[in-house]
């Protein structure tokens, strides 16, 4: 991340006080990628699953479909932050980050373009985050480098959301925004926040985070009456284990009531059932390692699967799901990388259709 102090004039500015003790930052990346994907049951027609691995994207068709080339730069991201020095030896920090992916805008045909989105946006003072970022329930630091966006995401604890965060020592708990997913609309917000917590440890070579999450899953019936709720609740063990030079990474979910965190939302929280509403069990885990050739060249194999219980009433939803990916990347200085990547991943669904994805990655990213 570039840094650049600006200090104004007093005479010339009424804000050169507060800009004097303020530090801008800007950062981020280019990325371009270039996917060649095959599909057992049919091409995925439109939707961010053209773009990266998301298990929920892959569905059935008529017949296999031939290979499709797609090639974007959509993901590509741009950040900006700021420090302030405060008279009391504190300070207060802000981080705003955009880009590209899963948003409408131009098409293929003639621009490419596409709609900036609000990635993070927040403010930190004292111990307390308030804003949008990663939710404290994922641990960032075990995410493996992979060609593709995310790579394993359907073992993954994958989202960003608005929350208030306290952060004392190596322990955080938050409260983050509340969001029922399979059961009524997509705004089926409870009246309590999603609780969480997270403890780092620290052991010998292995840096661990242990996570927490209790939330109340609500269904916003057509009349009062039909409003209905249950608790969900989750855990997550996740962390780096270096080898030498090479790193080990992985994480494991487990929990009712969980299906928005991990999978990209794969699996939906709960379903109604009758007059009761009933909490989906996931459990997801994956393991990476990462293998360093040189200073320049390095090579990442990484396994992951998900497997997803509903109530037997339940008619729709991934039920199990998995993918396996090798990949190959190059840094011939420091902020420049070229990778290849091969990925398979097969996604079942409830009555037991199967469909499998195969794709070909390769990627270029510049971080500045």
């Amino acid at each position: 991340m570039r840094k650049t102090p600006i200090i104004f004039l007093v005479a010339a500015l009424p804000m050169a006080v507060n800009a004097a003790n303020t530090e801008f930052s800007f950062g981020g990346f280019i990325k371009m990628d270039a996917m060649l994907s095959t599909y057992s049951d049919g091409d995925i027609t439109d939707g961010y699953g053209r773009d990266y691995y998301a298990p929920s994207q892959i569905v059935s068709g008529t017949e296999p479909d031939t290979p499709e080339l797609d090639m974007t730069a959509r993901n590509s991201r741009f950040n900006f932050k700021t420090v302030t020095a405060l008279e009391d030896g504190k300070s207060i920090s802000s981080f705003i980050e955009l880009d590209f992916s899963t948003t409408g805008g131009g098409n293929e045909v003639v621009s490419n373009s596409y709609v900036p989105r609000l990635r993070h946006a927040f403010v930190k003072y004292d111990g307390f985050l308030v804003g949008q970022t990663w939710s404290n329930f994922m641990n960032v630091g075990a995410l493996p480098e992979v060609a593709d966006f995310i790579g394993p995401s359907e073992s993954t604890v994958f989202i960003r959301q608005p929350q208030v965060r306290y952060t004392a020592g190596d322990l955080s708990v938050s409260l983050e925004n509340p969001q029922t997913t399979g059961a009524g609309d997509s705004g089926d917000n409870g009246m309590i926040p999603d609780i969480t917590a997270s403890y780092k440890i620290k052991a010998g070579d292995a840096d661990l985070v242990v996570a927490a999450l209790v939330r109340q899953l609500s269904y916003d019936g057509a009349l009062e009456d039909d409003d209905t709720s249950t608790m969900g609740y989750g855990v997550n063990l996740s962390g780096k284990v270096m080898i030498g030079k090479d790193d080990l990474k992985f994480s494991a979910t487990a929990g009712t009531g969980v299906g928005r965190y991990v999978g990209l939302g794969a699996v939906a929280d709960a379903a109604l059932v009758g007059d009761d509403l009933e909490a989906s069990e996931t459990t997801a885990a994956f393991v990476a390692y990462r293998h360093h050739w040189n200073s320049e060249w390095r090579s990442s194999a990484v396994y992951g699967m998900l497997s997803a219980d509903y109530d037997d009433a339940v008619a729709t939803g991934v039920t199990d799901a998995s993918s396996v990916r090798v990949n190959i990347m190059r840094s011939p200085v420091k902020s420049l990388t070229y990778g290849a990547e091969y990925s398979t991943a097969t996604v079942e669904r409830v009555g037991g259709d199967d469909v499998s994805m195969n794709r070909i990655y390769f990627t270029t990213k510049y971080a500045f």
